[in-house]
């Protein structure tokens, strides 16, 4: 019942042939995983820096004050997170007399180069949303 001895090549020794053919796959599969945790981190930055936005424009006495405050800040939590927009826009809208409530609105459009750091071309449009209410018994400030 000895068939003899076989070439390795009868049956095939695939291992290395597979490794070259799943690599690349396994490689797409991994950067966009992490394409799209980057992605994720960035809406979160984004969103953040609507909510900072919000509470400081919540704080001023006018709306221009309150769009003022909220775009310094807003600028400085975006610098702050490493997310860099290539066009960023904040809104303020809302009453800022006690009591009331101020919405920012935040809106970034960031290189997508950038976001994924694999070089990837294009852009994406981040955009996030906050209310704050103003405090009924804050000081002039």
């Amino acid at each position: 019942m000895n068939e003899g001895p076989r070439c390795r090549d009868d049956k095939g020794d695939a291992g290395p042939l597979e490794l070259v053919i799943l690599m690349p796959a396994v490689l797409l599969l991994f950067a966009l995983v992490v394409a799209f945790g980057r992605t994720s981190t960035a809406n979160g930055d984004v969103e953040h820096a609507a909510r900072v936005g919000a509470r400081a424009a919540a704080g001023a006495q006018t709306i221009g004050g309150a769009q003022q405050r909220a775009e310094t800040v807003v600028a400085e939590s975006l610098q702050g997170s490493g997310l860099s927009c290539v066009d960023a826009h904040v809104n303020v809208s809302g009453d800022v007399a006690p009591g009331g409530q101020v919405t920012v609105s935040v809106s970034c459009v960031a290189d997508l180069g950038d976001v994924v750091e694999f070089g990837v071309p294009g852009s994406k449009t981040l955009q996030a949303t906050a209310t704050e209410q103003v405090d009924v018994v804050r000081g002039g400030g």
